[in-house]
């Protein structure tokens, strides 16, 4: 990771323990029911969700999982100018989540647009597509990995503040990043 001064950074990210808390577990059920609405009512609910559609549903689940961290680097690199070299991906084998982690500091507006683009392109788009072909076990995977995105989406509510232009070091262990302080002038 990039050397700043510890007293310039500010922690703005998320206690593992927050995400965990029952009103985000209950607004992560809602985002993994909501999107199988549309499908169960234009196709109705045997339509796409029996048969080979588990195994194929399991399948699209792991497949869109590694997905979703490699959209997290394709936006750092694309949209805050993060060199591949600095992206890891791995495990944190305590709760089994993988993650992508960029080890040099980006503006906080290519951040922001790498930490969204998971829920687009593994979460909302194959729920489109699931519904629109009544491929049920596409929508059901797509709508798994909306609910999944509420850390992403948590993240994004806690950097909220931080102006686009501020640096910003994703955070090594938890959802979210250090500020560097002096990377910005906060008048406008």
């Amino acid at each position: 990771m990039q050397s700043y001064d510890p007293s310039k950074l500010r922690d703005v990210s998320v206690p593992l323990k927050d995400i965990a808390s029952a009103g985000l577990m209950l607004l992560s059920l809602v985002l993994a029911v909501v999107p199988l609405i549309p499908h169960v009512l234009r196709w109705g609910f045997e339509a796409g969700f029996n048969g080979q559609g588990y195994l194929l549903g399991v399948i699209a689940f792991v497949v869109l999982i590694i997905a979703h961290e490699g959209m997290h680097a394709l936006g750092w690199i694309l949209f805050a100018g993060v060199p591949a070299s600095a992206i890891r991906f791995g495990i944190m084998w305590k709760t089994l989540s993988p993650y992508a982690h960029s080890t040099v500091a980006m503006r906080a507006s290519g951040y922001r647009v790498g930490v969204i683009l998971p829920l687009i392109f593994t979460g909302i788009l194959p729920v489109i597509v699931g519904t629109a072909l009544n491929l049920g076990w596409l929508t059901a995977a797509g709508a798994v990995l909306v609910s999944g995105a509420i850390g992403d989406l948590l993240v994004l509510w806690v950097i909220r503040a931080v102006p686009g232009r501020a640096l910003v070091i994703d955070h090594p262990e938890k959802p979210g990043c250090y500020v560097v302080e002096d990377s910005f002038d906060p008048t406008p």
